[in-house]
């Protein structure tokens, strides 16, 4: 229990700033905005650092995977996989929040100015920039993004050819980690004074849509994790992949809901896959690989945030702007869990993609903090039930009776339990 609460310490302590925030605009009103400046000094300084953080981070990962030629077949599945899943899960929230409001439809004027961006929103601007200069702003985070992965490739097949850029990029992504998580102590005080300033201004309207977007959420992902995982692993596995799948997914869930973190889960959920039948040669690489890149919680929490903002913004969320949702909550679902604090990177990107002013961002950020458990777990569940279908896809339909006939790599099981204990040792 002592070792839970440790994990979920900084999402409590920041909850607190907000409750104490909020608590201090109901009752100064309009003279609570004397600590506007703080929260704008957090806000700049995590802002500071996201274009290093985004490049390095990225560019290491992909610079240092090594024989990807033998894996070509499992890692294109994978990718055409995630887009998929991906896009189911964004059609299934989008019905969501199509049913049940997001707000309660009352007109809330936020600060801000979004008029300039939202005119100038394209395809070609989402994707590049003219000058080289223009990546590096937090304006521009797609092209950046690619211009990102592109150096990463270029980085691994040169492989030899450029000694140490590797371990320099690796450094520097170190580094760059380090200050996010100096800045990221900071941020109960910035949070409380930003809320502080916001309903000292508008009340206490902002609190109830984000508690009732929260409970909305929450309530999809219980029905998305029950429906979803039992189709997959049907399609993938059969009656008998279904029944494994289900008595082995207790230990990621709760250890998902313990952490709130997709990483730290990947050990167990190594254990579980194995267990559950999964060949060795797909779920080691599919469990890791999904762990930062296959978040079908991301995904659908990113939708519903944007279909928040629309509301509070009141602009019209019509079709083109739900396809652009689709792209955007897509493309966060395989990058954000790549880079550390990766949830202020996906709130920027939706802020930047839709051309919401960068007052909102904490906003949302709330509201993945309350959700951060059950977003977690949608993500790491996920990846054994895509296992199965990836393996279908890859050894036959009737791949499952073939592996289970197979003695179970107990060394393996060790070695990957040590590995947990290990990792779990000095905190998540």
């Amino acid at each position: 229990m002592l070792k839970v609460l440790n994990n979920y310490k900084f999402s409590i302590v920041l909850l607190i700033g907000v409750v104490l925030g909020a608590i201090a605009g109901l009752v100064l009103g309009e003279q609570a905005t004397v600590v506007k400046p703080i929260a704008d000094i957090f806000l700049n300084l995590v802002f500071c650092l996201i274009v290093p953080i985004v490049f390095f981070s990225i560019a290491a990962s992909i610079a240092n995977m090594e024989n990807i030629s033998k894996l070509k077949k499992i890692l294109l599945i994978f990718l055409v996989v995630i887009i998929v899943s991906g896009m189911i899960t964004s059609i299934l929230a989008l019905l969501t929040v199509s049913i049940f409001p997001v707000t309660d439809g009352h007109p809330i004027q936020l600060s801000g100015d979004n008029e300039a961006l939202e005119a100038s929103l394209n395809l070609v601007n989402m994707l590049t920039v003219s000058d080289f200069s223009l990546l590096l702003s937090k304006d521009n985070m797609l092209p950046l993004i690619i211009f990102s992965i592109t150096f990463g490739i270029a980085t691994s097949m040169l492989g030899d050819k450029v000694p140490g850029m590797k371990q320099f990029l690796n450094n520097m992504t170190e580094i760059f980690s380090k200050m996010v998580a100096f800045v990221m102590k900071l941020a109960p005080i910035g949070i409380a004074c930003y809320f502080a300033s916001m309903i000292g201004q508008l009340g206490g309207q902002v609190v109830g849509s984000i508690a009732r977007l929260s409970i909305i959420y929450v309530l999809f992902c219980i029905l998305f994790f029950v429906f979803t995982s039992t189709a997959y692993t049907y399609w993938g596995g059969g009656i008998d992949g279904l029944k494994s799948y289900w008595k082995h997914i207790t230990l990621p869930l709760t250890t998902a809901m313990g952490t709130c973190s997709s990483t730290a889960c990947i050990p167990v959920n190594l254990i579980a896959a194995q267990r559950m039948g999964i060949p060795n040669d797909i779920c080691d690489i599919v469990i890791p690989l999904g762990g930062s890149t296959h978040k079908n919680g991301v995904v659908s929490v990113q939708i519903m945030k944007i279909a928040f903002l629309f509301a509070l913004y009141q602009r019209n969320f019509d079709l083109q702007q739900m396809l652009l949702a689709v792209l955007v909550a897509v493309i966060s679902g395989i990058i954000v869990g790549t880079i550390p604090s990766g949830g202020f990177i996906g709130e920027l990107f939706i802020c930047t993609a839709f051309g919401f002013p960068t007052e909102a961002v904490p906003l949302i950020v709330i509201m993945g903090t309350l959700t951060d458990p059950f977003c977690t777990m949608i993500n790491v569940t996920s990846d054994p039930a895509v296992s199965m279908v990836i393996a279908r896809l890859i050894d036959g339909k009737n791949w499952f009776k073939e592996q289970s006939s197979k003695p179970l790599n107990t060394d393996f099981t060790k070695e990957i339990m040590n590995h947990e204990v290990k990792s779990t040792e000095g905190g998540v």
